[in-house]
C-alpha cells in the first residue's frame, strides 16, 4: 500500500468505488431480465402476473393486475429463471376458472432443457398448432371465436404453484 497517501484521499478513493457499486449494480440486474419469460415467433414477453388457486377452488390474480396479462398471437417456447421454481405444465382454461371451482379445464405437458445453471427452457407442443388451440377452447367450453380463454404457465417450488397467465389472439 501507498503510505504517501493521506487518509483523506484513502476515504476518498473508497467512497468513489462505493459510488461505482451503487451505480452499476442496478443496471447489472437490468441485463438478467425478467425471470418469466414468453417467446413468440417474433418478440420476447415477460410474464409478470400470477395467479394462485384460493381455498374457495377458484383461481385468483395474487400478483399483477388484468392488464399485465399479454394477449400473444403464438407461442414458440417459455424461459423460466426464478430460483427454485421448476415449470410444471400448461394449464388451458375459459374465464370461468376466475368464477368457479367447477369451470373445465385441461392440463398440458411440457417438454423441459437447462439452458443455464438456475434456468430453462420449457415447450407446450400442443400451443404450437392453431387447430390444437381451437380444439382446447371448445374442450373448455369457449365459443368458437370467442376471446375468454386463458393460458396458464405452471411453476412449482415445494408445496406452492404460480400460474402465470397469458392469452393467445383468435385467428378471426
Amino acid at each position: 500500500m501507498d503510505r504517501s497517501r493521506s487518509p483523506r484521499s484513502n476515504s476518498a478513493i473508497t467512497a468513489a468505488i462505493a459510488a461505482a457499486l451503487i451505480v452499476a449494480a442496478p443496471l447489472a440486474f437490468a441485463r438478467q431480465g425478467a425471470p418469466i419469460v414468453l417467446f413468440t415467433s417474433k418478440e420476447q414477453i415477460p410474464l409478470k402476473a400470477y395467479a394462485e388457486f384460493m381455498r374457495s377452488g377458484i383461481l385468483q390474480l395474487v400478483s399483477g393486475s388484468p392488464k399485465d396479462i399479454p394477449t400473444v398471437s403464438d407461442v414458440s417456447y417459455f424461459r423460466c429463471g426464478l430460483t427454485g421454481w421448476a415449470p410444471k405444465g400448461v394449464l388451458v382454461a375459459s374465464e370461468e376458472l376466475f368464477k368457479s371451482e367447477f369451470a373445465e379445464r385441461r392440463l398440458l405437458p411440457i417438454f423441459t432443457r437447462p439452458v443455464a445453471v438456475s434456468t430453462v427452457a420449457a415447450r407446450a407442443a400442443d400451443l404450437e398448432s392453431p387447430e390444437r388451440i381451437a380444439e382446447l377452447r371448445r374442450a373448455v367450453k369457449v365459443p368458437e371465436g370467442g376471446d375468454k380463454s386463458y393460458f396458464f404457465l405452471i411453476l412449482s417450488s415445494g408445496d406452492m404453484t404460480r400460474y402465470y397467465p397469458f392469452r393467445i389472439a383468435t385467428g378471426k
